[in-house]
């Protein structure tokens, strides 16, 4: 995934896992509503965009159980809360209407709005393809608008049929590139079976905090688990898994000068990445201008665990266990340094330090 050149850019722990699959069981739907807030449906407020429509900038609204198939447009501070995630499920529509930047999405904030959603699904698939239609997003967070997203499911955001339309249908998509601002802080959530990316964070006015949230992709299409492309924020203690190149992809491989390659995930200078467990994807972790990574623990990843591109890089007390090689550092257009402070690599069938230069640039690994 040499965006530079190219482009703008096993079992799991028993604790985390309880942690995350806990944090996901649904409240009760029997409480009476709370003062003020707008129960969805009924007779007034049969659509959640009814209810957004009708609310009071800070207003709340609560979800029944219940498939709401429509797209969802927010301009305005709000919380919406569902009956708990695969319970009340906003669903893509049979066909989409784009939003004002061009893409289809099934939740849409923007207008600078502080959205709170929690305990509710959104979920694909769309019905276009990558020529015409092709599903944008599961939930869009654009125009300096923050996305708090809670104990909620994002999932199936993928076109049908399925298609590996480039940087289409992400799970949740945030700001733009190369301008554009939107924030999230999303935790405690389950973002499962995108096209594209689970999620992605872009532009050097954006930012994210991901924090416990269970991010899986699929095995079809080749799909990047977390990307950061300028922005900044914080990606820890999250499960990130099965992110890989899939054939056919043209664009996909190996060389880190000629292809692109995919990762759980990707990130470059003002992203703290610690304590995450990253397994099954191509690359662990793919840092980009500069990074530092701590306590992570990185399994079977087909390629490297941990791969370094173009800067000075620390990884400290990360674990890099089975899979192809371990860490990797990439020298393409500048020189790139990097430091392994107590870094455990075992098992790995290819290199364990791998070195990758484009002359005259020059790449260099040291541990202590």
């Amino acid at each position: 995934m040499n965006f530079l050149r190219t482009r703008c850019a096993a079992a799991l722990g028993t604790l985390l896992a309880s942690v995350a699959l806990g944090s996901l069981a649904p409240a009760s739907s029997s409480a009476a509503p709370k003062p003020g807030e707008l129960v969805v449906p009924s007779a007034a407020y049969p659509t959640v965009q009814s209810a957004v429509d009708a609310a009071q900038p800070g207003g709340r609204i609560a979800l029944r159980p219940g498939v709401y198939r429509e797209q969802v447009r927010v301009h305005k501070d709000l919380t919406i809360a569902g009956a708990g995630a695969g319970k009340s499920t906003i669903l893509a529509p049979q066909a989409l209407v784009a939003d004002p930047d061009g893409l289809n999405s099934i939740v849409y904030l923007d207008n600078a709005a502080h959205v709170t959603m929690s305990r509710l699904s959104v979920s694909g698939p769309g019905s276009g393809t990558c020529e015409r239609g092709a599903l944008g997003a599961g939930i869009r967070v654009f125009g300096g608008a923050h996305l708090d997203l809670s104990h909620a499911a994002v999932s199936h955001i993928k076109d049908t049929p399925l298609a590996g339309c480039f940087h289409s249908a992400n799970a949740v998509l945030v700001g733009d590139y190369p301008t554009g601002a939107g924030s999230a802080d999303i935790r405690d959530s389950r973002i499962t079976d995108y096209q594209g990316s689970g999620v992605v964070v872009l532009s050097r006015d954006s930012r994210a905090t991901l924090l416990r949230n269970v991010i899986t992709g699929q095995k079809t299409v080749s799909t990047d688990g977390i990307e950061f492309i300028d922005a900044t924020g914080r990606v820890e203690h999250n499960i990130v898994s099965d992110n890989s190149c899939r054939e056919p992809d043209p664009g996909c491989g190996t060389d880190f000068f000629r292809d692109f390659q995919h990762a759980g995930i990707l990130a470059g200078p003002g992203v703290v990445v610690t304590g995450n467990r990253l397994v099954g994807n191509q690359l662990g972790v793919y840092g980009y201008g500069g990074l530092e990574t701590r306590n992570n623990t990185i399994i079977d990843s087909d390629y490297f665990g941990i791969a370094f591109q173009d800067g000075r890089f620390t990884s400290v007390k990360d674990t890099i266990r089975g899979g192809g090689g371990g860490v990797a550092a990439v020298a393409f257009e500048v020189d790139t340094t990097v430091e392994l402070d107590r870094v455990r690599i075992a098992n790995v069938s290819g290199d364990r330090i791998g070195i990758f230069e484009n002359p005259p640039f020059t790449a260099e690994v040291t541990e202590r």
